[in-house]
């Protein structure tokens, strides 16, 4: 192989891998805005798919009329650039646009034309390219044509697998970008060797891209945040306001506690032990999503009863205890819920309570009739089921999700929770009334002294049922949970973060964001 072979090949390789891990993070910016749902993937590699059908049909033209690897390398230091303008305002632009369409689906096009439209073009030239200028006859192009667009999967191949495996688990996501910026400006040197005199502008941008991607940068954290890990499942955010410490994911609220007492500061959270109205005897629960840990302190602590956790992203497990007081390492399972369950067969608890839906990032499979089966079958007898979804009862996730329910449970009983509602799934929810709850309530006021007095939560309950009318039933073969959510509001208002002087104290903690 040649030196010019090697230049060429390592150009086809190069960019592959660069534009598909490009694709890869693209969803870690649009995520604290628009979530991850299936309509952000699917924005995402539509958008991708148009923009290299572009990139391909304007580099063939290009390649015809001017067969030069120079003018290749052209089209890369621009692509390189297109990349500096997402690393540098990347995040601000999405914050705007998510603002102006209020997070609904359709923003999540826009947002990903307008930033990885451009970058994706130009890298995507340089297949069609490379081809027109290996070719020096007929005989053979479609060997040859062949032979480079395998190198092109196989750089495809690296950089998805390295983004997913590698680069998103370990680097923060500024990192990842300035590391695109030096394989493209890499890639578009390699391309212009022998010309960078004839082609100081693309050369003077090429040292440009070096020393932007290189160059020392200051931090990058926000107001009140302390900590930014990406893991292979969301970004997650630490604020400290000085008296409340919140954990943040893709943008919504994930958990939060007051420094000084450890106590969460979240509504809703406060209002977990609803579920010792459905069932006061129990002495064992399941936690699916495990947040900051606090619904074990306010079970273990206050109703003795002995709390086990499932968290499918260990980092969100490190952070608990590192900086929510969580300690017990025995309790806590690192898998997804249903899955969990699924291995586990002969267990039960008293209380299952599924906490996974978090802003607009619903595990669809979570919220299915063949899920709550499964729950049914891990549920001790008398044994019930708590849901929390940040909605309100008339919405249409919320009837499709109470209908479903119904499909398995003889009754469900709704609670408002501090802009939250809280679902109980069990037989002889069915037969309980408002007064029988109250006086249950009362028993436990005794005993314990709650954070809000579980007489006041019987007080909560929407004795109307919501309108089951054009509700879905949810099935792993049909479950459109994100067409159901409502994007003309946005469920991560309904937990707003603690105010910095620390008032974010449990009955407010689900107003309007600010």
């Amino acid at each position: 192989m040649n030196g010019s072979a090697l230049r060429l090949y390592t150009v086809v390789v190069l960019p592959a891998g660069v534009l598909m891990a490009l694709e890869m993070v693209s969803s870690r910016i649009l995520a604290p805005q628009f979530g991850t749902s299936v309509y952000v993937w699917g924005s995402i590699i539509g958008v991708y798919l148009a923009a290299m059908s572009i990139g391909y049909t304007w580099g063939g033209w290009l390649a015809d009329r001017r067969p030069r690897l120079g003018d290749l390398g052209v089209l890369l230091a621009a692509s390189g650039a297109a990349q500096i303008i997402v690393l540098l305002v990347g995040q601000q632009v999405t914050a705007y646009i998510g603002g102006l369409t209020q997070g609904a689906s359709w923003g999540t096009l826009v947002v990903t034309a307008v930033l990885f439209g451009p970058p994706t073009i130009l890298l995507a030239t340089v297949s069609p390219f490379a081809v027109r200028l290996a070719s020096e006859d007929l005989e053979g192009l479609g060997g040859l044509a062949g032979r480079l667009y395998a190198l092109s999967t196989a750089g495809s191949l690296v950089g998805t697998l390295g983004a997913t495996f590698v680069l998103i688990p370990s680097m923060e996501l500024e990192r990842i970008l300035e590391l695109l910026i030096v394989l493209t400006a890499v890639s578009a040197a390699i391309a212009l060797y022998g010309e960078l005199r004839r082609r100081r502008l693309a050369a003077s941008l090429v040292a440009v891209m070096l020393v932007v991607a290189l160059m020392p940068r200051g931090d990058s954290l926000g107001d009140h945040v302390v900590e930014r890990r990406m893991t292979p499942y969301q970004t997650l955010e630490l604020h400290d306001t000085g008296a409340v410490l919140s954990l943040y994911s893709d943008g919504a609220l994930h958990t939060a506690m007051h420094k000084t007492t450890g106590e969460p500061t979240m509504g809703y959270i406060a209002h977990s032990p609803t579920l010792l109205l459905a069932q006061p005897e129990g002495k064992s629960a399941l936690v699916l999503g495990m947040g900051g840990g606090s619904f074990g302190r306010i079970f273990g602590e206050g109703a003795g009863v002995e709390v086990e956790f499932v968290e499918i992203d260990p980092v969100v497990v490190e952070m608990a205890k590192e900086h929510f007081r969580f300690e017990d390492d025995d309790k806590v399972f690192v898998d997804d819920g249903r899955r969990f369950l699924a291995r586990n067969p002969g267990r039960t608890w008293d209380y299952i309570y599924v906490d996974t839906y978090i802003g607009y990032s619903i595990p669809f499979h979570l919220s299915t009739r063949e899920f709550f089966a499964e729950l049914k079958r891990h549920l001790a007898p008398g044994g019930v089921v708590g849901l929390n979804i940040a909605a309100r009862p008339d919405d249409p996730l919320t009837r499709s999700i109470y209908r479903t329910l119904r499909t398995v449970f003889e009754g469900v009983l709704v609670f408002e929770t501090s802009g939250n509602l809280l679902l109980l799934a069990c037989d002889q929810c069915s037969q309980v009334s408002r007064e029988t709850l109250a006086e249950r309530g009362r028993r436990w006021d005794e005993r314990f002294d709650f954070a809000v007095s579980l007489e006041d939560l019987a007080g909560h309950l929407v004795e109307t049922p919501p309108d089951l009318t054009d509700a879905i039933e949810l099935t792993d073969a049909f479950a459109p949970v994100n067409h159901l959510m409502r994007f003309d509001r946005d469920p991560r208002s309904l937990t707003r973060p603690p105010s910095p002087d620390g008032d974010g104290g449990t009955p407010a903690a689900n107003e309007s964001s600010p």
